[in-house]
């Protein structure tokens, strides 16, 4: 039977892998008996969290954060459903990874970049997400991918609720070498 002690250390790491739990003494048929006993949740592959953890509304995020590193960034589709700039649920959480990274599970869809992963990324408790800026200069960059009248709507709608200007999205254009992504649908953005 798992200790007070292991439960309250399970409680207080919130999302945690296989290993962490085995660093407390736990095995891997410790876990699954306790995921079957409704005692943890498994929320992926090799992810668990205490049934008593305050996880919050994000645990997607967090999740995808956790499996992929801590360079990846909630990106996407997803970043730009986050802030209320497109009526597009994603069936898939959107990370932005570096140019190496790759997955086989269906529930997430990567984008590589080689561009500065620290750049209009803000850190949230447990993941990191793209700046609305960013965000946007993504979902351009990734238009064909999702659509681009979703990619323009998004740019207009966030102009339109005051949560970016023209000179916000240029300054991390500038900083990304995505001046050309912005140029390429001035036209249909500013329209």
């Amino acid at each position: 039977m798992m200790k007070r002690k292991q439960a309250k250390a399970l409680v207080k790491l919130g999302l945690f892998k296989g290993h962490a739990a085995q660093e407390l003494g736990l095995s891997q048929q410790d876990l699954s008996r306790l995921t079957r006993d409704g005692v943890l949740v498994r929320a992926g592959r090799g992810v668990y969290f205490h049934r008593d953890a305050d996880m919050g509304d994000d645990v997607d995020f967090k999740v995808a954060c956790l499996k992929f590193g801590p360079r990846s960034a909630i990106g996407g589709l997803s970043a730009l459903f986050h802030y209320g700039l497109t009526e597009q649920v994603p069936r898939q959480t959107w990370v932005l990874v570096p140019a190496t990274v790759n997955t086989k599970e269906f529930r997430y869809r990567l984008n590589r970049t080689k561009s500065d992963l620290t750049i209009g990324v803000v850190a949230k408790p447990g993941y990191r997400i793209l700046t609305v800026e960013r965000a946007l200069l993504e979902g351009l960059r990734l238009a064909t991918k999702i659509g681009e009248r979703t990619a323009i709507g998004a740019v207009r709608k966030a102009f339109v609720q005051d949560l970016t200007t023209e000179a916000k999205l240029g300054r991390i254009a500038k900083e990304l070498a995505l001046i050309s992504t912005i140029a390429k649908f001035s036209e249909a953005i500013f329209a």
